[in-house]
């Protein structure tokens, strides 16, 4: 079983998640882990095919990425070997005209059935029912020329994920393009699905815990601490497991939502 985290926030932080759970769960999943972040306008993957409890560059990146939008995964395969190309979240460049977007994406679940899964544009690298869903997806996306995201496209792209989640295809995914983070839950609620937590108003950090067992931290960084007085911080975690004893709430079966400065702007109906 994978496990998926997604963070969306109004303003740069420097993330310190000390996520002991995901890093424990690389017993269970000794496939590989991976983080994408978007900083200084850039997507950057850091991820090996490898459990995270033996890797050194894991709790390296625990401290590291500043940004709004992250995305981990840690995996045990079911499709493809375990190697780098394998690996979550898998990246490209999408090119539309003049307009360039970097898109992540991180899956869990086993695609069965691909066999619609045909993209012409995009190719897979690795052997993964996982990659080749995201080069599928990017193809839509480029055919139909979105640039522009709003209600309408977003409805089209939720539609396609419904589409490929057949009772064959089980599917819980995240990906960005670094203004916005998506979120899809599995029809059946496979894993348990997806989960939200929606923070506001953090002054210096917001710790995971459910009573003396400390799941991990979302810290702010110094700048922004210092002036906390003065800026609203608004962000959300996805996950497809609580982390913590905090207000989750839970998506719906094949209910995608997103998320823009840490704040639902998909569906309307989930609106704050």
């Amino acid at each position: 079983m994978c496990d998926l985290l997604g963070l969306n926030f109004s303003h740069p932080i420097n993330t310190k998640i000390s996520l002991d759970l995901f890093q424990l769960r690389g017993k269970e999943n000794p496939d590989g882990w991976g983080v994408a972040y978007y900083g200084e306008n850039k997507l950057h993957v850091i991820k090996e095919p490898m459990p995270s409890i033996k890797s050194l560059l894991f709790d390296f990146v625990e401290d590291y990425p500043r940004t709004c939008t992250l995305i981990s995964h840690v995996r045990r395969s079911t499709c493809g070997g375990k190697r780098y190309a394998n690996t979550h979240p898998f990246y490209r460049e999408l090119s539309i005209g003049s307009h360039v977007q970097e898109y992540a994406f991180a899956h869990n679940g086993t695609l069965q059935d691909v066999s619609s899964l045909t993209s012409d544009f995009y190719k897979p690298v690795g052997e993964t029912d996982s990659e080749r869903a995201f080069c599928y997806l990017l193809d839509i996306i480029r055919e139909q020329s979105i640039t522009t995201w709003g209600s309408q496209e977003f409805a089209r792209i939720e539609s396609l994920l419904q589409d490929m989640n057949t009772p064959d295809n089980t599917l819980n995914c995240i990906f960005s393009n670094g203004d916005l983070l998506f979120c899809y839950s599995d029809e059946t609620d496979h894993n348990a699905g997806l989960r939200f937590l929606s923070l506001s108003n953090i002054s210096k950090s917001f710790e995971l815990r459910e009573e003396e067992k400390r799941y991990g931290e979302v810290k702010l960084g110094t700048s922004l601490v210092d002036n906390s007085n003065h800026i609203h911080i608004q962000g959300v975690l996805v996950s497809t497991r609580r982390l913590g004893n905090h207000d989750w709430t839970e998506f719906k079966g094949g209910e995608m939502m997103v998320f823009k400065d840490g704040r639902i702007v998909y569906p309307s109906d989930r609106k704050e």
